[in-house]
């Protein structure tokens, strides 16, 4: 009798959240197809087959052998881990199985080196620039774009200090909560809690009411 299907059988553990500080690591995000796998493996685990289909989805084609080279160094860099086998049954006596591959956490905080922060200025500016404009219509009044930039640029860093520190100072109990999230939830989490950590630290108000009133 013939049965038919597949099955992931997964025995890696997803960790909520990864903070990277290593140089080396942060340099990994700058590879384009490095950036994509780990991208594509935020919604399930993946084979290598699974994962060459996807980068052909976006017009990109890339061998089995290409694949395997890039988990190589994301395994290395403990950004992705073997997450088991899938297990594909043709008949009751045919069993085959492929590894499946899965990000090492649901999301990565990359920590970015105070001395490489200014080479960041270049990307970042045209937001916060974009953000002062705004701003300004909303309050009717116009900030410096020098002064806003500094002060976005440190509000920034403030933020995920404060992230980074609720996260290693969080107990078991609470990261097995995160844990239960998915990306998107992970993702918001950590915009939104920045937010409310940082609220009784600054006077935020003070601050965009000197910025805007000058």
């Amino acid at each position: 009798m013939a049965v038919a299907g597949t099955q992931n059988v997964v025995t890696f553990k997803q960790k909520p959240v990864i903070i990277i500080r290593d140089k080396e690591i942060l340099d990994l995000f700058k590879d384009e197809n490095l950036v994509y796998v780990l991208k594509f493996l935020k919604k399930a685990p993946m084979t290598i087959g699974d994962l060459v289909d996807t980068f052909q989805k976006i017009g990109e084609e890339k061998s089995d052998k290409s694949v395997y080279r890039y988990l190589h160094k994301l395994i290395k860099a403990k950004l992705v881990a073997k997450a088991g086998k899938r297990i594909t049954s043709k008949t009751s006596a045919s069993l085959t199985s492929e590894t499946i591959y899965t990000r090492s956490a649901i999301a990565f905080i990359t920590v970015i080196p105070v001395e490489d922060r200014e080479t960041k200025d270049e990307e970042i500016n045209p937001v916060w620039d974009a953000t002062r404009l705004l701003l300004s219509e909303h309050f009717g009044k116009n900030a410096a774009e020098k002064a806003f930039t500094k002060f976005a640029n440190k509000l920034d860093e403030e933020k995920d200090q404060l992230v980074i520190d609720l996260f290693e100072n969080a107990s078991e109990e609470t990261l097995e909560k995160v844990a239960q999230l998915d990306y998107a939830g992970v993702n918001f989490l950590l915009q939104f809690v920045a937010w409310l950590a940082i609220i009784p630290q600054r006077d935020i108000a003070k601050d965009l009411k000197e910025l805007f009133d000058k």
